[in-house]
């Protein structure tokens, strides 16, 4: 509700998404520890004896790594009663000073972090919710599945989430090579897009529909409600994990993403500028221009920016940092994770080039004459009357040091 969240402030509605880790509980189940110790000896066993490995990267000195130990060894006991049976669940933990080479395998920027594998691949995010015993638990069960929905026929497609990123796989059988590497992308990817599988060679009752000229075949199906996409075929070899995860990682993982407050920690610790597009909820046709426009013009910048759209209603604090209310949406604007520097005028967006020189001004410090001003004025601080530049409100939503030790200077 819009007068719920105008009332809070960003940094206050993330916190009451993760919050901080619970009192600590102690373990109940005697002095036998359900959580293996992992190093480089006995990881790869571990990965491939198990349906799922959730592992707790730590480093002794870290404060929030010590009050992770009893929680964590409490989900493992909780876990370990409800799947009694070998090879279904380990929880495990890294000691990142004494493993470095796992640590820096893994790419551990901060303790405690928390990572689940799936039939030994790892999935794509790493756990970023509540620390409790009962949110771990709740977690690693929601991924004891598989990600792959078996159909029949084309209308069993009508269940597809138009909100929602979907790969649709067409193979001959299960002994095809290519069944194996597309379960194995779609565990790793199955928190970032939907997996569709249709086995059999016999297409009769596809007729109606597109369908592929011969098997294995994958089809990529876009979020139609957000997007001016269609469907797309695959062009590379489907038993090639080589080929294939570049291109499902670029479909499952858009250009354009949406932010919200499950995802904004791990996208603001890439580190990259942001440019938002600020939209009121029922905006569709905003958002699928704004896409089309990045896809289209921006892409190049991917490396250089994030792309991202946004509630209105919900970031409505960082719309009003800018002197702006939801009456302007919608509107686009870049957070350099430092200032926010808005667009001069949505309707703008559609003269072409015209955004990707806001982009190039904002990179070679040419931005527009009056931001700029204000942000030297900014920096005056003997100037008492000067205006303030719109600070970022994106910035404080990154990993905090208020539950991580982290590793490298805060933005």
């Amino acid at each position: 509700m819009k007068l719920f969240v105008a009332g809070l402030t960003l940094l206050q509605l993330l916190w009451q998404t993760l919050e901080v880790e619970d009192t600590p509980t102690p373990v109940t189940s005697g002095d036998i520890s359900n959580v293996t110790q992992i190093s480089g000896a006995n990881i790869n066993s571990t990965m491939l004896s198990n349906e799922v490995v959730f592992l707790n990267f730590y480093a002794d000195w870290c404060h929030f790594s010590k009050r992770l130990v009893p929680i964590f060894e409490h989900a493992a006991t909780q876990l370990k009663l409800e799947f009694p049976e070998p090879g279904k669940v380990q929880l495990g933990r890294v000691d990142c000073v004494k493993e470095v080479a796992l640590a820096d395998l893994y790419d551990i920027q901060k303790f405690p972090t928390l990572r689940l594998f799936y039939r030994g691949q790892p999935v794509r995010r790493e756990y970023r919710g509540l620390r409790t015993s009962e949110a771990l638990v709740k977690f690693v069960k929601s991924q004891l599945r598989s990600a792959i929905i078996e159909f029949k026929n084309a209308d069993d497609l009508v269940v597809i989430d138009p909100k929602r990123r979907a790969i649709i796989a067409y193979i001959l059988d299960t002994e095809d090579p290519a069944y194996a590497i597309f379960q194995m992308m779609a565990d790793r990817f199955k928190n970032d897009c939907d997996f569709y599988l249709r086995l059999g060679d016999d297409l009769v009752d596809l007729e109606h529909r597109p369908f592929p000229e011969q098997l294995p075949a994958l089809v990529f199906r876009p979020d139609i409600a957000r997007t001016h996409g269609h469907d797309e075929s695959y062009a590379g070899n489907p038993s090639d994990p080589s080929q294939l995860e570049p291109w499902i990682l670029e479909k499952c993982v858009p250009l354009v993403r949406e932010v919200n407050f499950a995802n904004v920690e791990e996208l603001i610790e890439e580190r990259l500028p942001l440019l938002l597009l600020f939209h009121l909820p029922e905006d569709g046709a905003s958002i699928k221009d704004f896409k089309a426009i990045v896809e289209m013009q921006l892409a190049d910048q991917r490396s250089k920016f994030n792309f991202v759209t946004v509630d209105g209603w919900k970031f409505e604090h960082s719309v009003k940092h800018m002197g702006l209310t939801a009456k302007d949406l919608p509107l686009i604007a870049i957070d350099s994770l430092k200032f926010m520097y808005p667009f001069t005028k949505f309707s703008d967006m559609y003269i072409p080039g015209r955004l990707k020189q806001f982009m190039q001004d904002f990179s070679t410090n040419r931005i527009p004459l009056n931001l700029k001003m204000i942000e030297e004025k900014t920096k005056d601080s003997k100037n008492a009357n000067a205006p303030s530049m719109p600070v970022s409100t994106f910035k404080e939503l990154g990993p905090s040091k208020h539950r991580y030790s982290l590793l490298h200077d805060e933005l």
